[in-house]
């Protein structure tokens, strides 16, 4: 197809794609860059997303853009650009016979860091079914999610959910134009990504704006995914340089003057010892809105959101990986070994947010550690119980609290689990680049190297398992996004029911080197002892 033939009317204006080919020879088209919010600079840093302004002469979408700014881990500098809120489509073709599902993805990073772009999320794998695929850019750090205090700043935090959510009203208006069907439309996201599509189930402004989700090791549930304001702006501009007076809001125009750079510099560096014993991660994530503004994302609790929520009339998938708690290594790695030695490890452990006295945490730090060392003390040489214990404390007990939820209050809804174990010496590239290359085990973020192409993938012999598990999860993901089932042909000899209402315990789909599974969740028995914990909180 000529590139004169991929020029497509939006909304806003005429866009130009390209042709290409995917790692396994199949064609597609591609429009790269595509804004779908204004350039948030000046007075709209930090605020709410706004439509783009049109234009009438082509623009050219056929190369990549930069990302949101943030710090690059994988190239150790900070990296992006404020003229950042774009969105990306793939497509086998924008003519189709009839209009195909659509899949919206949005990226983890801790809500901090991410990006976009084919270096880590290249649409080789899911182009080869008939799906359109969206990706997008977000504001992250504290370009994303400063919030102040005062209804008069015009502030009041989640602006990067609230740029998810522009784009998917963007997909709702336009995705018909590149052959797409705007009332099949599939939100998925990893990690940060993955607590993302959670918050636009429970928020009332993202209704109807997609009809399924996929939630992937992440959830509103995390700790790490909602951040208390303890004067955040002040404390961001004080790093910088500014003064102190006159209060949020002259720190907010101080913010609006300072360098992109400079404010991703100095953003993780506002913990006193206080967060830093809570555990907090950042201090610019989602967050409890001060007040009610005309798209309040999130009003009140996550927990008690996602109670009556609308997403409990949709179909979900869920799950995580075998060793998501990997990720914490390379953070920790130089305090590792006095860590394992501290009597203080499993106290460290005990969720924060338990209103309980001391003696009951001790209690509680006892029975971890006859959960994760019954038999042996903590070590470098000996580090699964660790991992296990991160896995279950970071990501798999706030999934699992997720499904309960589901089960408790989704009256109709499907709730599909699956959990991926997949563990190769050179395919699992985030444990590799990121982590450590001798560690073994699926780590948090491996999956995604089999549903998305990346700058480390290669064509693979058809007859591996890392090119049979690339094909499994495709076919899951596919499969549910077009039929709200992820039963597909990888699955055929199986019975991979949704989860009852009667639970725990519940099923999953296990995916491993050595195929596929329906197996009672494997880290059930250690979620029971979690649950145990919340007696007298509320679980869910």
């Amino acid at each position: 197809m000529s590139n004169s033939e991929l020029i497509v009317n939006t909304g806003c204006g005429p866009v130009q794609g390209t042709s290409r080919t995917s790692l396994y020879g199949t064609g597609y088209v591609s429009f790269q860059g595509i804004p779908y919010a204004k350039p948030p600079v000046g007075e709209l840093r930090f605020k709410d997303p706004t439509p783009p302004e049109a234009w009438t002469e082509v623009l050219d979408c056929t190369q990549q853009r930069d990302p949101c700014y943030h710090f690059d881990r994988r190239v150790n500098k900070i990296v992006g650009s404020e003229d950042s809120l774009r969105l990306n489509i793939f497509t086998k073709t924008i003519n189709p016979s009839k209009a195909l599902p659509v899949m919206v993805y949005i990226y983890g990073g801790g809500f901090v860091e991410g990006t976009s772009g084919t270096e880590l999320y290249g649409p080789d794998y899911l182009i080869e079914k008939d799906i359109v695929l969206v990706t997008l850019n977000y504001r992250v750090g504290a370009l994303g999610f400063l919030c102040c205090q005062s209804p008069d700043a015009g502030v009041p935090g989640n602006a990067g959910l609230k740029d998810q959510r522009l784009a998917l009203k963007w997909v709702q208006q336009n995705i018909a134009h590149f052959g797409g069907d705007p009332t099949a439309v599939t939100l998925f996201g990893h990690s940060a990504g993955g607590a993302s599509v959670q918050y636009h189930t429970i928020a009332e402004v993202s209704k109807n704006l997609f009809q399924r989700a996929i939630i992937m090791s992440g959830s509103t549930m995390s700790s790490w995914a909602l951040t208390p304001q303890r004067n955040w702006p002040e404390r961001l501009a004080k790093a910088i340089g500014w003064q102190g007076e006159n209060g949020e809001k002259a720190a907010l125009q101080f913010l609006r003057q300072a360098s992109p750079e400079d404010i991703v510099n100095q953003q993780e560096n506002l913990f006193g010892p206080q967060e830093i014993q809570e555990g907090l991660l950042t201090p610019f994530s989602p967050t409890i809105e001060p007040y009610e503004s005309e798209v309040c994302f999130i009003p009140k609790s996550p927990l008690e959101i996602s109670r009556t929520a609308w997403g409990n009339a949709i179909d979900i998938m869920i799950g995580g990986t075998s060793e998501e708690g990997l990720i914490v290594l390379p953070k920790i790695k130089p305090q590792l070994p006095a860590m394992l030695q501290d009597p203080r490890l499993f106290l460290g452990n005990v969720p924060v947010p338990l209103k309980i006295s001391l003696e009951q945490r001790m209690v509680f730090a006892e029975q971890l550690k006859q959960l994760y060392y019954p038999d042996s003390v903590p070590s470098m040489e000996n580090l699964g119980g660790f991992i296990d214990m991160s896995s279950d404390r970071i990501f798999w007990h706030d999934l699992h609290r997720t499904i309960l939820s589901r089960a408790a209050h989704a009256h109709g809804a499907k709730t599909f689990v699956y959990r991926f174990c997949v563990d190769s010496p050179f395919f699992n590239h985030y444990r590799i680049h990121m982590i450590d290359p001798k560690a073994r085990g699926t780590s948090h973020a491996d999956e995604i190297s089999y549903l998305f192409s990346n700058i480390f993938a290669t064509p693979l012999d058809t007859n591996t398992f890392e090119y049979r598990s690339i094909q499994y999860l495709v076919d899951i993901f596919t499969s549910f996004a077009t039929n709200s089932d992820p039963n597909c042909t990888a699955t055929a000899d199986l019975r991979w029911e949704a989860v009852p209402k009667t639970i725990p315990p519940y099923n999953c789909l296990n995916i491993s080197n050595d195929g596929v599974e329906v197996v009672e969740l494997p880290e059930a028995k250690r979620l029971q002892v979690w649950d145990s914990f919340y007696v007298n909180d509320a679980l869910y």
